[in-house]
């Protein structure tokens, strides 16, 4: 089994360096990064394609199930971290913003299932990825098309490698050290029922 993770184009959120909210949509330049992406998978097997239901990535995997000839499912699973309400929209620089996400930092090194307010926290993100990967297991599919978001690939990426092992304090590093451009592809497989990583943020 392969499931290859394909983060949404461009959004203006992205290019404003801004919290996003569920009704993000593409921009022009995005809808042509994942028309790209589109070409590059129309030469891969893929069986079945499964989306996040926020607005950014119904997008992408619509472009995409168009050009190679697939429906599109949509999973909840798959949809991006819940940031505090206070947080969506605003800039990433806003003196409120950075104050959320250092006391978040803060309060979940020490307790991982501390809350701010109505935001996931990170036990509730492991926990969703956990189900995710059991979820696409049971699907008896060969390969699996997933389009999502950054945190949440990069959190089930994580929970894949780490497994149990998987911390807060580990994740955040992971997150930090590794980059995942818009409509760039990660792939893991599934072999005598073990994940593991194949290649992260394939933009070729």
């Amino acid at each position: 089994m392969k499931l290859y993770f394909a983060r949404h184009g461009e959004t203006e959120s992205n290019l404003q360096k801004r919290v996003g909210n569920f009704n993000d949509c593409l921009t022009e330049n995005g809808r042509g990064q994942v028309r790209q992406l589109a070409k590059k998978l129309a030469g891969e097997p893929i069986d079945v394609i499964i989306a996040s239901p926020y607005e950014r990535t119904k997008e992408t995997a619509g472009i995409i199930a168009d050009k190679i000839g697939k429906s599109v499912q949509e999973v909840a699973f798959l949809g991006e971290k819940k940031w505090p309400n206070e947080m969506e929209g605003k800039s990433l620089n806003d003196p409120e913003v950075e104050k959320i996400f250092n006391l978040m930092r803060e309060k979940n090194n020490a307790d991982p299932d501390w809350h701010y307010s109505n935001e996931e926290n990170f036990l509730d993100i492991k926990k969703r990825a956990y189900n995710f990967i059991e979820y696409v297991s049971g699907l008896g599919e060969k390969n699996i098309l997933a389009v999502s978001h950054e945190y949440f690939i990069k959190a089930a990426v994580a929970t894949i490698i780490f497994d149990d092992q998987l911390t807060y304090e580990i994740f955040r590093r992971f997150f930090h050290s590794t980059s995942l451009a818009n409509t760039s592809l990660t792939i893991c497989a599934k072999e005598q029922d073990i994940w593991k990583l194949i290649t992260l943020n394939n933009l070729k």
